[in-house]
């Protein structure tokens, strides 16, 4: 299976689980950094989400809020119904930055020191032979 079939079957998965009741939102503590999430009910915002892996649109309130996830983890014993919510948000970022070639919907951060970081590492790890041949 694919990398995009992989991330398509895990959505739905996970979206046939999930009843959007909102504990994961009302556990995150990024929900004050997200514009318009604090206000909004956080069953509305786990229903936006829900329906990004669903192939929705998502609400701005869900595309605030998974855009501000910074990957805490506190989301998924917060979940009653024990789904791992921390990957579902995840699949969520990656689905709403275009990970499966639709345009991007949140804003998405390019590392313009990638390759000179891969290298670096590289050098760490090859051979004196391999960093001539691969470098």
């Amino acid at each position: 299976m694919s990398l995009a079939g992989h991330i398509r079957a895990e959505s739905a998965r996970l979206a046939a689980l999930c009843t959007a009741c909102g504990g994961c939102v009302q556990a995150c503590p990024m929900t004050p950094y997200a514009a318009g999430v604090e206000a909004a009910e956080p069953a509305a915002v786990a229903f936006g989400m829900r329906d990004i892996l669903r192939d929705g649109p998502g609400t701005p309130a869900a595309l605030a809020w998974i855009g501000a996830c910074t990957r805490s983890g506190i989301c998924t014993p917060a979940c009653p119904e024990h789904i791992d919510a921390a990957f579902m948000l995840r699949l969520a970022q990656w689905r709403a930055k275009g990970a499966l070639g639709e345009p991007p919907r949140i804003p998405v951060k390019e590392d313009t020191q990638f390759s000179p970081k891969v290298k670096a590492f590289a050098r760490l790890t090859l051979t004196e032979e391999e960093r001539r041949e691969w470098l």
